[in-house]
C-alpha cells in the first residue's frame, strides 16, 4: 500500500491492516523483527546525539575519509596510466613486428598479453568508486 500522506513509520503502521501471523514461529519472528527495528531506531537515536554533543570527532571522521577518497582516487588513476602504457608498449611492439622489425620482448613474453587490456575510461574522476556515499 502507498499513501502519499504518510510520512512516518508510525502513520504507516496506522493505515496498515495487522499483519497476518498464523502461528507461533511467524509470531516470534514478528517479535524479532520488531525488536530488531526497535534496536536500530535507538541506534539512529543515540548516534545522533553523539554527532550533536562531539562535533570535532564527525569533523575528524569527515576528514578521515575524505583523505581516504583521495588516495583512492589517486591510486586508481595511477593504475589506468600504468594500464594505458602497457597497452601503449604492447601494441607498439606488435606494430613493429608487423613490419618486420624485431622487437625486444620475447615469444612467449607475457607482456604481449598487454595488447589486449581494456583501456576504456568510462569512468568518472569524481566517482570514488564506493557505494557509500549516500552515509555521509
Amino acid at each position: 500500500m502507498n499513501f502519499q500522506d504518510v510520512h512516518t513509520l508510525q502513520q504507516a503502521l496506522d493505515v496498515a491492516p495487522p499483519p497476518r501471523l498464523n502461528s507461533a514461529q511467524d509470531r516470534a519472528e514478528h517479535t524479532a523483527r520488531q525488536r530488531c527495528l526497535l534496536v536500530a531506531q535507538e541506534d539512529e537515536r543515540v548516534m545522533a546525539e553523539w554527532r550533536r554533543r562531539h562535533p570535532e570527532d564527525v569533523a575528524y571522521e569527515q576528514d578521515y575519509w575524505a583523505q581516504r577518497r583521495e588516495e583512492d582516487t589517486r591510486r586508481r588513476r595511477e593504475e589506468r596510466l600504468d594500464t594505458r602504457r602497457r597497452k601503449a608498449l604492447a601494441s607498439a611492439q606488435a606494430d613493429l613486428v608487423a613490419v618486420g622489425g624485431r622487437s625486444f620482448f620475447t615469444e612467449n613474453d607475457d607482456r604481449w598479453l598487454d595488447i589486449w587490456l581494456s583501456t576504456s575510461d568510462d569512468t568518472n574522476d569524481d566517482d570514488d568508486g564506493d557505494d557509500w556515499s549516500d552515509w555521509e
